[in-house]
């Protein structure tokens, strides 16, 4: 005769669960009829009553029968899957099944049922069942599994193209999926391949949503050639298609004209992405990139470049690590260096028009803008250059109102800001610096190739960092007057004023700050490994665990996060 363990409550609770479970299987002492369309259940009150509300409000003590409304098409097995979770809490499910116990769930308002079934519906999304589940959710209105499955087919993408469920998609979601930022594509040329694959299953009904799907191609992001001999032989019979084509290849080859297609579309996908840290130096250079991962906040070594450059910016433009400038041998260098982030392959790219180190770099439009720094003759310097990628050409843009080294910039737009650094030129700008500290903040319209001033930070800084979230320019930590600062200012750009915010927990310079996740996360610096966290909405930041070196004078970096784990 088996015995209770009383120390294991569980473990007795499930074995009385099971014995009932036996008794109602036998049609033992069972008191009450669940009567479902046109079938009859025999059940036990309690585990009625004790499992949903709806039951608890209808039934008493002399209770025969409970009949449920607008059951007609609930299938008897589902109410048999049903009464079994009321008594085990879990059940074997079926997708088939799966909605019809749901619909069932709603009607006796069993919550805790329904979302047994949700929780399976994700465990079990695949390729093969994505669209139905995603349908399903849009359909009973289930948001959350319906915005997490589309997010699923975006992060599968380049898997599922081949398969049926994606081929019988309508043309409604395609659209959605093809135009958005987040779809994980390696290149460009993935996400055409699964609009064609797509097109070709039933070419003469599915033409005439080319001129509609085809402008989510972001077609200046596809070589030339592919365009002629992938893309063209698609679009003969819309004209729509065969324009945007043309105006696609005038766009590759005349890169001075690109503003009069406003309506292509050359931002890169932004995938998921992952936080690098690329170079830096301690007793020595660094050439080692490290990766983040946000979960369990640790950091992992990536790959060793084995970069002997310090005081140098870098950039991540289509999949390519590009390197700029600094320090080698000694001297200041005007070297540009690209590492293909899928072919593992370094080349030399045309090198900078000015040698400089201690500058900030940034992408807006494909583009690379290089902005101030020192010189060889160590003076801080107003030039700005930018590059083209398909081009492999740098042309000077117009300067800063002043020079700048150790500064620090900020994308918002179309414009870049330039804020605080060192100026050592030695020139007077009406105290606008102290000690050769800048307070001053410009912005450059990259449109109309133009600085303006703008107000000034209430700290003096250089060595610090900057992050854009919004509408808001965080400046961080620093140096000044021969001290490290802990203090944090941010910028308002609509009421373009500047506020004090929670300081850093420790004072920091030559660290780094990177938006991630709606908060922005803060790495390194001086005598510094740490990684902070810094939430806009609470006002706090929180420990993230370490770097394995410390460094200074690093980059900080985001990359897609299926190319880096490839």
């Amino acid at each position: 005769m088996s015995k209770f363990n009383v120390d294991v409550p569980e473990q007795r609770a499930k074995i009385i669960l099971g014995r009932m479970f036996d008794i109602y299987e036998q049609n033992l002492l069972c008191n009450i009829d669940l009567v479902v369309g046109n079938d009859r259940f025999p059940v036990h009150k309690l585990i009625l009553v004790t499992n949903s509300e709806f039951f608890k409000s209808r039934i008493n003590d002399t209770t025969s029968e409970i009949i449920l409304e607008d059951s007609d098409d609930i299938l008897a097995e589902s109410v048999k899957k049903t009464i079994k979770f009321f008594y085990f809490g879990k059940i074997d499910l079926q997708l088939h099944l799966t909605e019809n116990i749901i619909k069932f769930s709603k009607i006796i308002g069993a919550r805790e049922l329904e979302e047994y079934c949700l929780a399976y519906l994700e465990k079990i999304r695949d390729s093969n069942n994505f669209i139905f589940i995603a349908e399903f959710a849009k359909q009973y209105g289930y948001l959350q599994l319906f915005e997490r499955t589309k997010v699923y087919i975006k992060t599968i993408y380049t898997e599922i193209i081949q398969e049926d469920e994606f081929l019988n998609m309508n043309c409604e979601l395609l659209g959605e999926l093809l135009q958005s930022d987040d779809l994980n594509v390696a290149r460009e040329e993935q996400t055409f391949q699964g609009l064609k694959i797509w097109v070709q299953k039933n070419y003469e009904s599915r033409k005439k949503h080319l001129d509609t799907l085809l402008k989510y191609i972001r077609l200046p992001l596809l070589p030339v050639q592919f365009i002629l001999d992938e893309v063209k032989p698609l679009c003969y019979d819309s004209l729509t298609c065969c324009q945007m084509l043309l105006d696609t290849i005038e766009y590759h080859h005349n890169p001075e004209k690109r503003l009069r297609f406003p309506s292509l579309n050359a931002k890169p996908r932004k995938c998921q992405q992952t936080v690098l840290i690329v170079g830096g130096q301690n007793d020595k250079f660094s050439g080692k990139i490290e990766i983040y991962d946000a979960d369990d906040g640790k950091w992992s070594t990536y790959r060793d470049l084995n970069i002997e450059t310090a005081q140098f910016e870098a950039v991540v433009l289509n999949n390519k690590l590009i390197t700029m400038g600094g320090v080698f041998g000694g001297k200041t260098t005007n070297k540009v260096s690209c590492f293909n982030l899928v072919t593992k392959e370094t080349t030399e790219l045309k090198a900078m028009q000015q040698e400089r180190r201690d500058f900030a770099a940034t992408v807006i439009d494909d583009q690379v803008f290089v902005i101030g720094g020192e010189n060889n003759k160590k003076i801080s310097i107003t030039s700005v250059e930018r590059y083209d990628l398909v081009t492999n050409t740098w042309t000077n843009m117009a300067h800063m109102l002043r020079g700048r080294c150790n500064h620090a910039i900020a994308v918002v737009g179309k414009e870049i800001y330039a804020i605080g650094g060192y100026d050592d030129s030695g020139d007077d700008f009406d105290g606008e610096s102290f000690g050769g500290y800048l307070n001053t903040m410009e912005i450059y319209d990259t449109q109309q190739d133009k600085w303006t001033a703008a107000p000034p930070m209430k700290e003096y800084r250089c060595c610090f960092t900057v992050v854009a979230i919004e509408n808001h320019i965080y400046a961080i930590g620093g140096y000044s007057d021969e001290s490290t600062l802990k203090s944090v200012e941010r910028f308002d750009i609509k009421s373009q004023t500047w506020t004090s915010v929670a300081s850093l927990p420790e004072p920091n310079c030559w660290q780094k700050a990177i938006a991630f996740d709606d908060k922005f996360i803060c790495v390194g610096g001086f005598k510094s490994n740490s990684t902070v966290e810094y939430d806009p909405g609470t006002d706090k930041w929180t420990d993230r665990g370490s770097i394995s070196e410390q460094r200074t004078r690093f980059n900080l970096l985001l990359a897609p996060m299926h190319i880096m784990k490839n």
